[in-house]
């Protein structure tokens, strides 16, 4: 049988326009999961992701995280997990962890991450984005659409945002990227470590 070749959600993701007022990082085979409390097991939960990975879960549509794992508040019970390196396994290891306390669904293969940042983000997110992304604060979130892609935005405490999209619909958030950041000048970097 042959074996599958992996292909970048992002390959058609190119710079336009000058300078580097938006600036685009691939986030690159991470691990992905979808995590949802069992009824009467949020406090469980809670105090297992804490033990196991040393994140305060909050019930919030806020970013919480550490070195191995980031949590984002998707819904009343509902996180989005996001492995901090690459590598093949984890939401079953996530599974494992949390058996009887939520379900956890993979979403490694369906799901694209992709960072903006830049002087020009906040102009950037207010042209697709119908909700006020500057309220965020530095750990914010939210489920909504750009561009009508539904898509998770995040902050990621470092003056950027996540986005992720399901794969199918990356070239309509590319479409609405490369439109709206080139005239602020969209720059491309490849993943940080």
């Amino acid at each position: 049988m042959a074996e599958l070749i992996y292909q970048s959600p992002w390959r058609a993701l190119a710079p336009r326009g000058t300078g580097a007022g938006i600036v685009a990082t691939p986030i690159e085979r991470r691990g992905i999961a979808t995590v949802m409390a069992r009824k009467g097991r949020a406090t469980e939960l809670a105090a297992r992701v804490q033990a196991d990975y040393g994140v305060a879960l909050q019930d919030v549509p806020k970013r919480v995280g550490s070195e191995r794992v980031t949590f984002i508040g998707i819904g009343p019970g509902k996180w989005l997990a996001v492995s901090q390196r690459s590598g093949p396994g984890f939401a079953a290891v996530l599974a494992a962890q949390l058996d009887g306390l939520a379900s956890v669904v993979e979403q490694s293969d369906g799901l694209a991450i992709l960072h903006l940042s830049g002087p020009a983000l906040p102009s950037l997110l207010e042209k697709g984005f119908q909700i006020d992304c500057a309220a965020f604060g530095a750990d914010g979130a939210a489920v909504t659409s750009v561009h009508h892609v539904g898509a998770t935005i995040w902050a990621t405490g470092d003056g950027g945002v996540s986005i992720a999209v399901a794969r199918s619909l990356v070239g309509g958030l590319l479409h609405w990227l490369e439109v709206s950041a080139a005239v602020h000048g969209l720059a491309v970097t490849p993943e940080r470590g």
